[in-house]
């Protein structure tokens, strides 16, 4: 005489070999796939920016960046910039405490944060160097050839292609960024002269 087994047990058995088949489906699937990207792909001399290197999810540690770049600047037409904004106000309020641009932690003391020194004693040392500095862009912050490819107002409200909203974590006061706007889209002149201010 055979012994029965109950529906339960059968069922138990069934609900097993199911779970075991799914395993060894999952495991055989996995074996065939031969996954050669991420960290595991990178090197220290990876290029964070670059489509076309070895590495497709960015250096060791994280996924690429692959930000766009900054929109266009629509320059005003200068009669509606007769009372534009001076340089020398840009300059205070970036070197200034609401900014704090030139603050040692930032980019007071050389070599300054990304190796950008901004002067807290010479407007136009400032000037120049955010005028030199084209980062990941290609194209300068202030870019006095073309003003409408500068990514000043991209990078200090943190517009996408421009980083984080400087000054970090949440940019400029309202007030503060639209007198630099106003000045940025009137051409980034350094009307009045530039002249050095004292500290």
């Amino acid at each position: 005489m055979t012994a029965r087994t109950s529906p339960r047990v059968r069922s138990r058995r069934t609900l097993r070999a199911a779970l075991a088949s799914i395993a060894v489906l999952a495991l055989a699937a996995f074996a065939g796939c031969q996954i050669s990207v991420g960290d595991q792909a990178c090197t220290e001399q990876s290029i964070v920016n670059d489509k076309d290197d070895a590495c497709p999810y960015g250096p060791p540690g994280g996924p690429k960046v692959r930000e766009t770049g900054c929109p266009e600047l629509t320059i005003l037409d200068p009669s509606e910039c007769t009372t534009a904004p001076s340089w020398t106000e840009v300059y205070e309020i970036l070197r200034g405490p609401s900014a704090g641009c030139t603050i040692g932690g930032c980019h007071g003391a050389a070599p300054g944060a990304r190796g950008i020194f901004l002067s807290p004693d010479s407007s136009d040392a400032f000037y120049d160097e955010l005028k030199g500095y084209a980062g990941a862009q290609g194209y300068p912050y202030i870019n006095e050839e073309d003003p409408s490819r500068s990514w000043i107002l991209c990078n200090l409200q943190g517009t996408p292609g421009g980083g984080a909203p400087m000054p970090p974590p949440s940019g400029l006061s309202d007030a503060d960024y639209a007198i630099i706007e106003q000045w940025a889209l009137c051409g980034l002149r350094r009307m009045g002269g530039g002249s050095d201010a004292g500290p």
